[in-house]
């Protein structure tokens, strides 16, 4: 996580110090500060816990696309018993969630509700599909209305299920090196998608909430977005 609870204040970890204890503002475990040369995070002092249905452990690619955002819109807890954490809460009124391991469709539905009850906002997910492109999703030469159709077997339902969404929009992340997303949806039950640039995608979703160093999708913001990073997916003690 990049946000802790620290002498009672949300703070990042490289603020804090290297080896600062602090607690986690969503589970209330303590956490200590790892700060590197390259990343600077939270991790749970005694292991992870068991996380909320639906939720995941964080890798540096998780970290990579809240880097830029400020204190106050990243990683925000909600609910009167602390149900969820945001992501990211974004520009032009959405919630970002970032996601790279499946989900109980029950529990994707549920957190998409879950943030339009709370907040009134669109949840706009980035989806990590690394592990399966070009295996089992490929892009067809078929068109509809000028858009790609997506051949996906098998069908990852919760993921389908999102794209049929009216309050969700959905966003593959399929090399994360590349310089775009493809924004996919549903029409008459088939996976359609289009090629969304990250320049594009953070102008439209991540400006307004980024950090002053990151806004107008600087060389910073790129390398957070598209930069490799050798152990970029790695899985972080969160």
């Amino acid at each position: 996580m990049l946000m802790a609870l620290f002498n009672q204040q949300r703070m990042r970890a490289e603020h804090a110090g290297r080896g600062a204890v602090g607690h986690c503002p969503w589970t209330g475990k303590e956490v200590k500060a790892h700060v590197g040369q390259l990343r600077q995070y939270w991790a749970y002092a005694g292991g992870q816990p068991k996380f909320t249905n639906g939720y995941e452990p964080e890798t540096e690619w998780h970290l990579s696309w809240k880097q830029a955002i400020r204190d106050d819109c990243c990683e925000v807890v909600m609910g009167t018993n602390n149900e969820h954490r945001a992501d990211i809460l974004g520009a032009n009124n959405t919630v970002i969630e970032i996601q790279r391991s499946k989900i109980d469709i029950r529990d994707s539905r549920e957190r998409a509700e879950f943030y339009k009850e709370q907040t009134g906002r669109r949840v706009v997910w980035v989806v990590n599909i690394e592990d399966f492109w070009r295996k089992t999703f490929s892009l067809s030469d078929e068109k509809v209305n000028g858009y790609m159709k997506a051949d996906w077997k098998p069908v990852r339902t919760w993921l389908l299920d999102l794209a049929k969404r009216p309050d969700s929009h959905v966003y593959l992340e399929f090399n994360e090196q590349h310089n775009c997303l493809l924004h996919a949806w549903v029409h008459k039950g088939e996976l359609l998608v289009k090629w969304k640039t990250k320049q594009d995608f953070f102008k439209q979703y991540m400006d307004e909430v980024a950090k002053p160093e990151y806004q107008g999708y600087t060389d910073k913001a790129k390398d957070c977005l598209t930069k490799p990073k050798g152990i970029h997916s790695r899985e972080l003690s969160i």
